[in-house]
């Protein structure tokens, strides 16, 4: 997992924190994306950057960014 680049989505104004994949975007906080999840788009909004994720402190990944 070393490298990859990771996001935290809320999908709920006051729910959980998502950490997902998120190869290919510049993400900011704030920014609605598109996410893939259990095998379902689901739209959510980024709570912590990638700049602002520890990738090596993280357990499995939960999704992928596929659009924003």
């Amino acid at each position: 997992m070393s490298g990859e680049r990771v996001a935290g989505v809320r999908f709920e104004r006051s729910g959980r924190v998502f950490f997902v994949r998120a190869p290919d975007a510049e993400l900011a906080v704030g920014e609605q994306v598109q996410v893939e999840v259990d095998g379902r788009v689901r739209s959510g909004r980024v709570v912590v950057a990638p700049a602002q994720v520890l990738v090596c402190e993280l357990g499995e990944l939960q999704g992928k960014v596929i659009g924003s």
